[in-house]
């Protein structure tokens, strides 16, 4: 509801704002940026180079889980032929490799997290020089990015979509 209410707000500040700027010649445009990762060559090149990256530590992770999930089927199995030491000193084991699995599996994940971020804001710079080149040359005055998580842009007619045209800019400013 409050959601609501202030998107409300935003739009009477905010129509009336680009009903004036549209009059003094304003330019508005649009842009998908998930769409140029999604279908630009560079963008491609970046999500193969992420999932190159993530393939070997994926690979770890699966590796530990598989020998958790053996040893604790071995140790289901075992259990009514046990001692209770060997019990008791198989279960540690256990929670052991367990504990060493989730800090990995958390380091890993952090690790990941960190070089996606690194990758996108390289990606983004490369974006946003696509859009500034764009919008210098056209004469926009204002591009908003468009996405899918509800962005800055509530509507706006297709012939504004500079989503294509960045695309092609991207794959221009990414030949050597």
């Amino acid at each position: 509801m409050k959601k609501g209410v202030l998107g409300g707000l935003m739009l009477a500040v905010l129509i009336p704002a680009i009903s004036g700027w549209a009059a003094e010649g304003y330019k508005f445009g649009f842009v998908d940026a998930q769409k140029v990762l999604e279908n630009s060559k560079e963008g491609k090149r970046v999500k193969a180079g992420m999932e190159d990256y993530l393939k070997p530590r994926q690979k770890i992770i699966d590796d530990q889980k598989e020998e958790l999930r053996k040893i604790e089927e071995d140790l289901s199995r075992q259990s009514s032929v046990l001692s209770a030491e060997a019990k008791r000193t198989k279960e540690e084991d256990f929670r052991k490799r367990l504990a060493d699995y989730q800090r990995r599996a958390m380091e890993l994940n952090e690790e990941v997290q960190a070089k996606k971020l690194d990758v996108l804001k390289d990606f983004n710079h490369k974006l946003e020089e696509a859009v500034r080149q764009i919008a210098e040359k056209e004469g926009f005055t204002f591009v908003f990015d468009k996405n899918s998580e509800g962005g800055a842009l509530v509507y706006a007619r297709e012939n504004y979509d500079l989503t294509a045209r960045v695309i092609d800019q991207v794959d221009k400013n990414g030949k050597p």
